[in-house]
């Protein structure tokens, strides 16, 4: 068989409720040369047959067969097994739409960029949400080298299944899925990619259908707990932090490591903990401790509003007064003036979701 133009692979655990759903879409695609890698990560119900079974029915899968050890590790060892030039993500409860190999190869030769990022739908359409709708719809822009603006002002964050890349530029700079973050590990990724791509590409085309969280699953599970899920996103920026020292991006670009930490935790730590938020400012002050932050004038790399906001979980205890200043002056920043106002009486009366 000749090499296919894309290897998609698909991390297999306790969905034989809907695995044939997703096999189906790849099946179902305009263009023929694509390969499906099939990873069984150990799963203890039907899937590992269902997969088997599409792999009999259809050469162009191939099944890998390992012990249970998490999404990262399955995606990994989707990456090791894969042959085509192009590697894309698809979960094992959602699909592609009939076009997304199609686009997806046709937009890497026509642009010849390291990494893509595309648009989705959420399943079933009426789940989806403002911010949800927001970050599933890019617009079409490319980016030539390191971009704040790519990491922080458009909707190229945090879902790693909507981000395709040239196998060769994730072989040649060591990326993979941290094994090590059990919840976020999709933004490890894509800090990884968009700070080392040469040129990223995002189109607004919507070529995947995301089921939007299982009751129950982690990530619902995580919706509802405001200090346990903020506590996680401490350990993705350590993730970031440590994958972005490997290769002296910290020192390059001081000024994202601050706003990815605004953005992650910092604002909602105060926004939803208030300022009862003692277990966070912890760990932050312990991330914060072994970072390039630590010994970075972040006046000179950030906006005020940014440097303010970490500097206020460097030192200590927040005041209720200047709780609402920092958040109000990052909101300004980050929307603009009336906006910012509107979400400063949302945050008083606890309406978080304007």
């Amino acid at each position: 068989m000749a090499t296919p133009k894309i290897s998609v692979v698909v991390p297999i655990y306790k969905v034989e409720e809907c695995l044939a759903w997703c096999l189906d879409s790849l099946l179902a695609q305009d263009m023929s040369d694509w390969e499906g890698v099939l990873v069984n990560d150990g799963s203890p119900d039907g899937s590992r047959d269902i997969a088997a079974a599409y792999c009999e029915k259809d050469t162009r899968f191939k099944l890998v067969d390992k012990p249970n050890g998490g999404l990262s590790s399955a995606r990994n060892a989707g990456i090791a097994a894969s042959t085509a030039p192009i590697v894309a993500f698809l979960d094992s409860d959602d699909r592609f739409t009939s076009d997304a190999c199609r686009v997806i190869v046709d937009a890497f030769e026509r642009e010849d960029c390291d990494v893509l990022t595309f648009g989705a739908n959420p399943y079933p359409l009426d789940a989806g949400y403002p911010w949800l709708n927001y970050v599933l719809s890019p617009r079409d822009v490319s980016f030539v080298g390191y971009s704040s603006d790519l990491l922080f002002k458009e909707a190229s964050r945090p879902f790693a299944w909507r981000t395709a890349c040239k196998r060769d530029f994730l072989v040649n700079n060591d990326i993979l899925f941290d094994e090590s973050v059990a919840y976020g590990e999709d933004q490890v990724f894509e800090f990884a990619v968009y700070g080392r791509s040469h040129k990223t590409v995002l189109i607004s085309d919507k070529l995947y259908d995301y089921r939007v969280a299982r009751k129950g699953s982690l990530m619902d599970t995580m919706r509802y707990d405001d200090e346990t899920r903020l506590l996680e996103h401490v350990k993705i920026f350590a993730a970031v932090l440590d994958d972005w020292h490997r290769d002296g991006l910290d020192v390059r670009y001081p000024g994202a490591l601050a706003c990815l930490l605004c953005d992650l935790v910092l604002y909602d730590a105060l926004r939803l903990l208030g300022v009862d938020c003692e277990s966070v400012l912890s760990e932050v002050r312990d991330v914060l401790g072994r970072s390039i932050l630590s010994e970075t004038n972040l006046d000179d790399c950030c906006s005020p509003a940014v440097s303010a906001l970490v500097l206020s979980f460097k030192q200590g205890s927040i005041s209720p007064s200047a709780r609402w200043k920092l958040m109000f002056d990052y909101d300004k920043f980050r929307f603009g003036r009336r906006r910012a106002l509107k979400r400063l009486v949302a945050n008083k009366v606890g309406k978080f979701n304007v």
